[in-house]
């Protein structure tokens, strides 16, 4: 568990991003908040990249070949304006989906020894990957993980402390409980997919449907939800709370 001391610094938690299927302006949306912000430290929920070529279930043939998908993810986090340049010290929680190559090599009996590590795979030496992240805040400590329960305030009751998860897609809000001796709250941050994506069909008819956002953490320790309004053509409206 890596902890990290954010007392009086501003924090982006970064929602799900699933390169290279993420929303069309998910960078643009991102840089925005950096600049209006003063982001200080800057976190990803996970499932960075998608892997839905070497997924577990069944894979649409009109998606991207394995080694396609890996290669256009790798260009797109190395793009102008991309995730790399943009947040070149990202701490990344492990994922579902961002451990897929690892999963499945585990599962194919093939020993971990002989793979790249994620930098190597990403080129990007300098972003590191933990499985979960306390912060220290001026508020008290926030437990950060991809997603272990949607429940209402149950990670947050389980830790005894406040929670931000990533992995639940239609769950982007703050709830606050409250007892004799603390305060916490329980916060979800949406995702930067893109819902159009075949790589999401599963979820077009859901209820309730994908909410794009993220979350930043004041100096003072307290959560807001930066939501990324979409207008009816589906792009951003390029406007920030």
């Amino acid at each position: 568990m890596k902890t990290i001391n954010a007392k009086g610094k501003r924090v982006l938690f970064i929602g799900d991003l699933h390169i290279p299927y993420m929303h069309k302006d998910a960078f643009k949306f991102l840089k925005a908040i950096k600049k209006k912000y003063k982001i200080d430290i800057t976190i990803c929920a996970g499932d960075e990249v998608d892997g839905q070529s070497i997924s577990f279930h069944n894979t649409d043939s009109e998606l991207f070949s394995a080694g396609h998908e890996l290669e256009r993810s790798i260009e797109i986090i190395h793009q102008k304006d991309g995730l790399y340049e943009l947040f070149e010290d990202l701490m990344l929680l492990e994922s579902n989906h961002g451990s897929l190559h690892l999963r499945k090599a585990k599962a194919d009996g093939l020993p971990i020894h002989y793979l790249k590590s994620y930098q190597d795979i990403y080129e990007t030496p300098r972003w590191n990957w933990y499985d979960d992240i306390i912060l220290k805040t001026k508020l008290g400590d926030v437990y950060l993980c991809h997603g272990k329960s949607s429940m209402y305030n149950k990670q947050a009751r389980e830790m005894g402390m406040s929670c931000i998860q990533g992995h639940f897609h239609s769950k982007f809000e703050v709830t606050w409980s409250k007892t004799a001796l603390s305060e916490r709250f329980n916060a979800f941050s949406g995702c930067l997919i893109d819902q159009k994506s075949l790589a999401f069909a599963y979820s077009r008819t859901n209820l309730p449907q994908v909410i794009h956002g993220s979350i930043v953490i004041s100096k003072e320790g307290y959560p807001r939800l930066i939501k990324m309004n979409l207008k009816k053509n589906g792009r951003w409206d390029g406007n920030l709370p």
